[in-house]
């Protein structure tokens, strides 16, 4: 639980931000940009409460305010084992080694491919994770990176959960905001298990 002093913080910080803003609103372009980064703050600030995170809300806000991108680093994913390790096996031949886990990503694919802005693209992943046999369960790490010609939108911070051996299928919802430009955007899929990682990438178009 977080403590109040932790709130009290976040809400100084809310505070500054918002006098900052503010203090540039001096023309109508300016007051365009507070109400802007007004009310991605805001946003941010509700999230991180409701999340028990308030420090990533209002990161995901300050990085996004003007770009309209902050919404898009509070991703929901979800996971779940799909398939057996010998069900995984045979589909997909991964082996594990005598010492340590391996995983694979079989796939990644964006839907819609073609979307509008303002609304949501869901990615959905498959990986096979396979570990020793001495070893019943592993920490896995899943991240997101949107790209857009080249350049870094945004990474996710890793979502980290314990799984055993098998395969398992990955929804991540992605939020475009509504000025987000048109063109073709990249989803790197990143998922790790100790030393070993593998990345995937889906491919949607964002069309006006």
């Amino acid at each position: 639980m977080k403590s109040k002093s932790s709130n009290a913080v976040a809400v100084a910080v809310v505070t500054v931000t918002l006098a900052t803003a503010t203090g540039c609103a001096t023309t109508q372009e300016g007051q365009q940009a507070q109400g802007a980064a007004m009310g991605a703050v805001a946003a941010g600030l509700a999230t991180g409460l409701l999340t028990g995170n308030v420090g990533y809300g209002l990161a995901a806000a300050a990085g996004g305010a003007l770009l309209g991108w902050g919404a898009v680093k509070l991703y929901q994913s979800q996971t779940q084992q799909v398939r057996t390790v010998e069900q995984d096996r045979q589909l997909y031949g991964l082996s594990p080694s005598a010492n340590s886990m391996l995983v694979k990503l079989n796939k990644a694919v964006a839907s819609p491919d073609r979307i509008a802005p303002g609304q949501t693209v869901t990615v959905a992943s498959d990986y096979s994770l396979a570990l020793p046999g001495s070893q019943a369960n592993a920490e896995v790490s899943e991240s997101y990176t949107l790209k857009k010609d080249g350049k870094v939108l945004f990474t996710s911070p890793p979502q980290k959960a314990q799984h055993a051996s098998g395969g398992y299928a990955v929804n991540a919802s992605i939020p475009i905001p509504k000025d987000a430009e048109a063109g073709t955007y990249v989803v790197e899929t990143k998922v790790e298990a100790g030393t070993s990682y593998d990345v995937s990438q889906a491919v949607f178009v964002v069309a006006k």
